[in-house]
């Protein structure tokens, strides 16, 4: 018996450093992934954000967002989207 739980022991061990050595191989792998996923993220709200520019224009040019607010509202966009650039950049 004692050499079962002896056998049991040296196997888990086996096991556990096997996984300790092959996982970087993986984690790279998945890493990539979701690099690559945070990336395509970034540029879809860069996209969004230039849209929600077009639409506040529009809305200036309609006349329904007076000018004072307009350019605030515009600089927010536009710095939101330069750190979102430099963000994209960076990767």
């Amino acid at each position: 018996m004692e050499i079962l739980r002896d056998y049991g022991l040296i196997f888990i061990s086996f096991v556990l450093s096997m996984i300790y050595a092959i996982e970087p191989l993986f984690m790279s792998k998945l890493v990539d992934i979701y690099k690559r996923d945070d990336h395509d993220s970034l540029k879809r709200k860069k996209v969004m954000i230039y849209r929600q520019i077009k639409e506040l224009e529009m809305e200036h040019d309609i006349g329904n967002i007076n000018d004072k607010d307009f350019a605030k509202m515009r600089d927010e966009l536009k710095k939101e989207v330069s750190e979102l650039i430099s963000q994209i950049k960076s990767k």
